[in-house]
């Protein structure tokens, strides 16, 4: 196969061998690494999505469907167009069935096929088809967007109500409490942040829209830190998890703050499982503004 390939890249007829043979080495060549590229691209892709998905779609049904395509003759072009066509309709059918609205696919059929075999298009009768269709498919992308609204929320709901969940959460509130309690200076916003000035810096405050260098270090309430840095780093309100945004925001330059965030207002209930935060943890930042931009 490499002979083939390098004799291709060469311009050369031959490589220790006839033309026939070399032809036939490129052949190989181009063949194998066409299926070699394309497969290792497609196994990169599928390793990245989620079990259930492998599970409805094993890597033997996807080859059977792939072969099924590759292996047909190419000189049955019809053929070849309707199934082009067909795999296309198929995926706008298999996103209507997964959002819960039901096709009848023997009709859709009958109805393409109808329709296709006219000799003539009479173009007010197509209008008028598109013009029903397009607020037919408006009612069903409602429809869809509704039934992902539902099921995001019945999965929500259903992390709020794990044990961990609601384990985080209490445990949380209670550690903020008892912060308050044996600390007086601690503040607290409207929003449930609560926070000590630890020392207060000078100028203008980050604000909203402003930005800051800061360093930092964030824990979990049992001490275990999952994140930090002494270098500085800038960041921006807007560009962090709302607790601390709104902490960050109140700062100027120089000040040191410590932040309590309770769950809801850092990685809340889907917590951020590549850091150690579970849901609805509450984190505990020790922040220093080493320079600010005020916003504007």
């Amino acid at each position: 196969m490499a002979c083939g390939l390098v004799a291709a890249m060469l311009g050369v007829t031959s490589c220790g061998g006839s033309g026939s043979q070399a032809d036939k080495g490129f052949a190989d060549s181009l063949s194998t690494f066409m299926g070699t590229t394309q497969g290792l691209r497609l196994a990169n892709d599928y390793a990245g999505i989620p079990q259930d998905q492998k599970d409805a779609m094993p890597k033997d049904e996807i080859l059977r469907g792939l072969k099924t395509v590759i292996m047909t003759d190419t000189t049955q072009q019809g053929y070849l167009t309707g199934l082009s066509f067909g795999l296309q309709l198929s995926g706008q059918l298999y996103r209507y069935e997964q959002a819960g609205i039901s096709i009848d696919r023997s009709k859709v059929y009958e109805a393409y096929a109808k329709a296709f075999k006219n000799d003539s298009v009479d173009m007010e009768a197509l209008r008028n088809a598109q013009m029903t269709f397009q607020q037919l498919a408006q009612d069903a992308q409602q429809k869809m967007m509704e039934f992902y609204a539902a099921k995001e929320a019945a999965a929500k709901e259903a992390k709020e109500s794990s044990p961990e969940a609601k384990d985080n959460k209490e445990k949380g509130a209670a550690f903020i409490q008892e912060a308050i309690k044996n600390d007086p200076s601690i503040k607290t916003t409207e929003s449930g942040l609560a926070y000590k000035v630890v020392s207060e810096g000078s100028g203008e405050p980050v604000g909203k829209t402003g930005s800051a260098v800061v360093k930092y270090k964030g824990q979990l309430i049992d001490g275990t830190v999952f994140d930090s840095n002494e270098d500085g780093v800038s960041l921006s309100p807007r560009g962090t998890v709302a607790g601390f945004g709104e902490g960050l925001s109140m700062m100027n330059k120089g000040a040191k703050y410590i932040l309590y965030i309770p769950g809801e207002l850092a990685y809340g209930i889907d917590g951020a499982e590549q850091a150690g935060i579970g849901p609805n943890a509450t984190l505990v930042f020790e922040v220093e503004a080493v320079e600010v931009t005020p916003g504007k």
